[in-house]
């Protein structure tokens, strides 16, 4: 690859990193095309001089706001879970959604109430003062009317009817701003009488009385009304017309008007103190059953003259009763503006102020308001304040639990959140310290635990080397090698081969009472003590057997001597004065001690209180089936309660096929599905059904038996076996 294309590469590599992946961020990049294209090339509705095509660019514009607005909102979900991590910053949040936020949106609504009501009031006042100006006008209008019939005709002269009008014209004046009385004759080729006020001067505005009549006039006499005329230029006035017919002097009509214009609004704000400004019904209205609605008809005629159909910028119109001058049309037009800068906060306070100064009852009103705000400025600081040392107090604790959290997935326990006050957040300090306390005890329990499953492990290791790891040798005797099965870690059985003299071999089964360690420090005593005590008797037995030879000559006494001094009973004995001794209240042993003399084929034994063990043998008379059993019961009570108990032993011949079973309670104890024992008559039956086979067989039998028989439940006790079998071809 050439050194040029390597520069290129990672320039590209930039820009393809640049492209969108999704579709809502392809979508977004097209939308951005279309917006460009849209900006640049549209003209006069047409993109590229084609109307359609500029319709579909602006359809595929709104199209384009769809990923724009999801992009929006993902990223401020995506800003906002940021901002709002922390707890203190959403409490914030919460205290302003539920508390200033409902607070504001109330005060907005009371504003916008007094708002609406002051605007509302004002209009109202403003349209009462007119109205007022109306009625005085109106009975003005009659009054001169009144006087002007009462005229005697003789003295109807144009002269004179100027003279008495123009009397009133000034006086009226000063009331009613740019006042015009007209008075002409129809018919009459006489120009009409025309007045003004001294001081109308320029402001007079022409009436159009007097120039003409419009027709629907001549239906409506008397009239009392406010009327929209046209001037030359197009543009609207409102103008008041009093127009009464009158018969005498002769046929008159008489016309009081003046126009609704700067001065009739100066008036009005002396009597409103508010600003006014003449409207030109720009916007009129017409009464439907449906209720007001804009006079479209006229709205078009507005905007196709000289005038827009629109108010100044912050004014309030008031609208009244019109009629067009032209074809006597009714409607509502917006006769009067008022400005709405009274509204403004400075001219709030300016009346404020004024209200204040205006007497001492206003003083002491706006004292009394200005102490409640203060009050209740005082109760929201104390509200923020204490929301501020409620919102602390939550982030602290909020803050030490995350810190301890930490510090607890770190590994580190010890820490301890400090606890102020007495509610449920404190509480839940509490038990943030409670649980570090508990988890410290329970990894100390744990490392305990630990050390004395290790030391039960060990304890186990040494418990196995205790049992006997070889077979004795025997001509007669075929020897499973015992099982013992704890149900525990270690076992408080225990069973032992002793390698008691030479054809003499001895069979030890114990239980002792309990299970685990204790029971297990227990057998390992009971082991050490029989075997030393097995070889202590022995050998003086073999001593004094020696030294006190006794004569053939002497016979069977001989041999009833030797039987009184066997050591089988003697040796139980004995053991049983070492752990009476060493027992703990309530605990025993119970033992099985034989030895057996190959030569004699003879099995001499003492049972302390254990499971007697079992021996299958055919029955006297030389019968062939081995169904004849033997429980081997003699010999006492248990080990370790009474110290001076005497124990006897038996003897009992063996003969070639007998099998003798020993075992512990866990044998026979073992619980089957339904919570029935195994017993003796299943171990019974497993060696009848298995007694032509070896002794490792028949003990393998009675082992699946067993397990057969509880299906894989819990051991409850200890479980030890020994088999043993006089081999057929014994001799």
């Amino acid at each position: 690859m050439s050194d040029a294309k390597r520069r290129r590469l990672p320039l590209a590599e930039l820009m393809m990193s640049l492209l969108p992946i999704t579709m809502m961020g392809k979508a977004l990049a097209a939308g951005i095309i279309v917006w460009f294209i849209h900006w640049v090339f549209v003209q006069d509705q047409t993109l590229f001089g084609s109307r359609p095509l500029k319709i579909l660019v602006d359809f595929a514009s709104v199209l384009a706001l769809v990923p724009l607005f999801y992009f929006i909102f993902k990223w401020a979900g995506r800003i906002g879970e940021g901002l709002l991590w922390r707890l203190r910053r959403r409490l914030i949040v919460t205290y302003l959604l539920i508390g200033a936020l409902p607070m504001l949106l109330v005060i907005l609504l009371i504003a916008l109430i007094g708002y609406t009501v002051v605007m509302q009031s004002s209009a109202s006042l403003v349209s009462r003062q007119l109205d007022g100006y109306l009625e005085l006008s109106r009975t003005a209008a009659l009054s001169i009317s009144r006087e002007i019939a009462s005229i005697e005709p003789s003295s109807a002269d144009s002269g004179n009817l100027h003279r008495r009008l123009q009397e009133k014209a000034n006086s009226l004046q000063p009331i009613i701003p740019d006042l015009t009385l007209t008075v002409l004759e129809p018919g009459s080729a006489q120009p009409p009488i025309s007045v003004h006020g001294e001081e109308a001067g320029e402001n007079a505005m022409p009436d159009s009385i007097g120039m003409r009549m419009p027709g629907w006039l001549e239906r409506a006499t008397p009239f009392h009304g406010l009327v929209v005329e046209e001037t030359p230029d197009r543009r609207r006035l409102i103008r008041a017309r009093h127009i009464i017919r009158l018969t005498r002097p002769r046929n008159l009509v008489f016309s009081l008007s003046y126009p609704v214009n700067a001065g009739l609004c100066a008036r009005l704000k002396q009597t409103t103190d508010l600003e006014v400004m003449p409207g030109h019904a720009v916007r009129p209205l017409v009464l439907t059953p449906a209720g007001p609605q804009l006079d479209e008809a006229e709205i078009r005629e507005l905007n196709a003259g000289a005038e827009s159909a629109t108010w100044p910028a912050g004014s309030l119109p008031i609208y009244k009763g019109t009629v067009k001058w032209a074809t006597g049309k009714s409607m509502e037009s917006d006769v009067l503006l008022i400005d709405l800068a009274f509204l403004l906060p400075g001219h709030i306070w300016w009346r404020v102020q004024q209200f204040k100064s205006g007497s001492a009852i206003g003083n002491t009103v706006v004292i009394v308001i200005v102490g409640l705000g203060l009050l209740f400025l005082s109760l929201g600081l104390l509200a923020i304040i204490s929301a501020a040392i409620l919102t602390r107090s939550i982030t602290r604790t909020v803050h030490h639990l995350y810190e301890g959290t930490k510090r607890v997935e770190a590994g580190l326990f010890d820490q301890e959140i400090p606890i102020k006050g007495r509610d449920q957040v404190a509480e839940l300090s509490v038990s943030f310290n409670s649980m570090t306390r508990s988890i410290r005890e329970l990894l100390r329990v744990s490392a305990e635990k630990e050390r004395l499953d290790q030391e039960v492990r060990i304890a186990s290791q040494v418990q196995s080397m205790l049992f006997p790891r070889s077979i004795p040798k025997t001509e007669k005797l075929d020897i499973a090698q015992g099982v013992c099965i704890p149900a525990r870690s270690v076992s408080g059985d225990y069973f032992d081969y002793l390698d008691v003299d030479s054809g003499t071999i001895g069979l030890v089964i114990a239980d002792v009472c309990g299970k685990g360690v204790s029971a297990a420090l227990m057998m390992a005593s009971l082991q050490a003590n029989l075997r030393s005590q097995v070889k202590a008797f022995h050998e003086a037995l073999n001593l004094t057997s020696s030294i006190n030879r006794i004569p053939e000559t002497i016979g069977d006494t001989g041999s009833e001597n030797r039987a009184h001094l066997h050591p089988v009973s003697r040796i139980v004995q004995s053991v049983n004065e070492q752990v009476s001794s060493t027992m703990i209240d309530a605990s025993y042993i119970t033992l099985f001690y034989a030895e057996f003399d190959d030569a004699k084929s003879t099995l001499r034994y003492t049972n302390a209180g254990h499971n007697p063990p079992l021996l299958v043998s055919r029955p006297d008379g030389g019968a062939p089936d081995f169904n004849h059993i033997t429980r081997l019961e003699d010999g006492g009570t248990v080990l370790g309660i009474f110290r001076d108990f005497e124990y006897s032993d038996s003897e009992i011949p063996l003969k070639p096929g007998d099998v003798l079973v020993a075992f512990t309670d866990g044998l026979i104890e073992a619980l089957g599905p339904q919570n029935e024992e195994f017993g003796e008559d299943r171990i019974i039956d497993a060696i009848l059904s298995n007694h032509h086979r070896s002794a490792l067989e028949i003990r393998d039998a009675i082992l699946t038996s067993v397990k057969s028989w509880t299906s894989g439940a819990e051991q409850e006790d200890d479980l030890t076996l020994m088999v043993f079998k006089v081999k057929q071809d014994a001799p």
